[in-house]
């Protein structure tokens, strides 16, 4: 069914529909359509609205004007000032003679007296006003002369002076710690661990010469090496300071120790009795003193990025040969007395943990010269190495 046929339907049962009354709400109704309504002429609420606004006037103009009297007294004050007792003025004639800063003095300890203000009326003198005023008598009272204004050494005695020139002392050691960490000088502590790379290709390589028996007369010593059958990883630690003169330019240097091993087969003859083809364990110690020169290209919050340019020269300090005999093991040590040169280029990163301690991590290239008067190890076969230096820096005073 649709809505609009729904409503009509609903309007046609309503429509005539009533609802009986009781006669108790009848009689109510009659009763109160009885009473007659009490009207007020138009004229009783205009002449009491006139009645109101007259005598608020009255009662403003009776309350908020001011008093003549009050009026007078603050429009003409008269201010009058006691004269001195006839003492004062028999003062000997020594006094007019003295000089104007002690009369104006005398003038200021007088007391001034302020009369209480009336009105103006010229009949009225002005000595009655006050009568109590010329009967009191005047007491001198001395004038203190202003504090004089002293100097900075008045203010501070000689005593004060050390204490002066320590705080002086203080303030400029403060201005020199700020301008040391503004130019962004200090030194700084590292210690590190440095591996060289490793190629297979050096791993089996030798003289490839042939091989031969030593002679009977040789002198003691390692004859006829045969290619190597391994290369240890070589491996260095040391330490080292760095002071960085600029914001971005440093200076460093340090000690590095550095261990080289290698294994062959060869010949051993020495001590009267010689052994042939004998495995030969070689480990060589050096001693290397480094010096770089650091350039930073980031300095920035933790982190740092630099490149570094360096030369190093190391030291033999043992060659010794570990030699595998039929019967039992022994060592054999060679000496040299040439030193080691080498130079690196590389890029570090360091990371700053805190602002004292901070890990780095810097590779490099690094070649030795003129290894053929050194003895045989990895260096001589490659002399062109990738090192891989790691460590952590502590920093002072940057």
């Amino acid at each position: 069914m649709k809505e609009n046929e729904f409503d009509i339907q609903v309007r046609n049962l309503l429509q005539n529909a009533e609802e009986p009354v009781s006669p108790e709400v009848w009689e109510g109704v009659v009763a109160g359509l009885d009473r007659k309504r009490r009207v007020v002429p138009m004229w009783v609420w205009r002449t009491a609205a006139g009645m109101a606004a007259a005598a608020a006037v009255v009662a403003g103009v009776v309350f908020l004007k001011p008093s003549a009297a009050v009026i007078e007294e603050h429009s003409n004050p008269i201010i009058t000032i006691a004269e001195a007792p006839a003492t004062v003025a028999e003062e000997p004639a020594v006094a007019a003679e003295q000089e104007p800063a002690s009369l104006e003095r005398q003038m200021a300890s007088r007391p001034v007296r302020v009369a209480k203000a009336h009105p103006a009326n010229p009949a009225a003198p002005v000595a009655e006003a006050e009568p109590a005023v010329q009967e009191a008598p005047v007491q001198e009272v001395p004038v203190q002369e202003a504090p004089s204004q002293k100097t900075h050494k008045e203010a501070f005695p000689a005593q004060d002076a050390p204490a002066a020139q320590d705080v002086q002392a203080q303030f400029n050691r403060l201005a020199q710690a700020e301008e040391r960490t503004a130019s962004g000088r200090g030194f700084s502590l590292t210690a590190s661990g440095n591996m060289e790379g490793l190629r297979r290709s050096s791993v089996g390589g030798g003289f490839n010469r042939p091989y031969s028996a030593p002679a009977a007369n040789a002198g003691e010593g390692i004859y006829n090496e045969s290619p190597e059958v391994g290369f240890s990883l070589p491996f260095s630690a040391g330490i080292g300071l760095k002071y960085n003169f600029t914001p971005r330019w440093g200076v460093g240097i340090g000690v590095r120790y550095t261990n080289l091993s290698r294994t062959f087969v060869g010949d051993y003859v020495g001590d009267g009795f010689r052994e042939i083809q004998t495995d030969i364990d070689n480990h060589q110690h050096w001693i290397g003193i480094p010096v770089h020169l650091y350039y930073d290209i980031v300095n920035r919050g933790r982190w740092r990025v630099h490149t570094f340019a360096g030369a190093s020269a190391e030291f033999l300090a043992d060659n010794d040969f570990l030699i595998h005999g039929s019967s039992k093991d022994f060592h054999y040590h060679q000496k040299s007395t040439r030193p080691q040169w080498s130079g690196d280029l590389g890029l570090g990163i360091e990371f700053r943990i805190t602002p004292v301690l901070g890990l780095y991590l810097d590779p490099s290239f690094r070649y030795f010269f003129r290894t053929d008067l050194q003895p045989r190890s990895i260096r001589t076969i490659q002399p062109l190495r990738f090192d891989l230096e790691a460590g952590v820096r502590f920093s002072f005073g940057e």
